[in-house]
């Protein structure tokens, strides 16, 4: 049985956080595609197949919590994991992602987060 490559989508508007995340995922084994802005991952996600988002929250064009409004509302089974270093993040913005990371943990515990939400939409064998 072939196992399928998951796609990821890095949204944060510090080009060299997502450089580091998008070659970190992809040694890790995933494919990843990446947005420097709101919109430019919104327009992104609109058309191209994604498993799981990995999205900043404060963001100059739109707040993380507004996108993820959003890309619930046109994909609502792709996960959403919020990357930031906002740690007070709104109860009315949570209620729209399927997890929480603060920026400066170690990648490995990202990745371990990234891997959990994935196995839990994963439909049963």
């Amino acid at each position: 049985m072939t196992t399928q490559v998951k796609t990821l989508l890095c949204i944060d508007d510090h080009k060299s956080s997502v450089a580091g995340w998008c070659l970190y995922l992809q040694n890790a084994g995933y494919s990843v595609e990446t947005a420097h802005s709101a919109q430019e991952g919104l327009e992104l996600f609109a058309v191209r197949p994604i498993d799981l988002v990995l999205l900043d929250y404060a963001m100059p064009d739109r707040n993380g919590g507004e996108v993820a409004a959003t890309m619930k509302r046109m994909k609502p089974d792709v996960c959403i994991l919020m990357l930031s270093g906002v740690s007070d993040i709104p109860e009315s913005d949570r209620v729209y992602i399927d997890g929480f990371a603060e920026k400066g943990q170690h990648p490995i515990a990202i990745l371990q987060k990234i891997e959990e939400l994935l196995e839990a939409r994963r439909p049963a064998a």
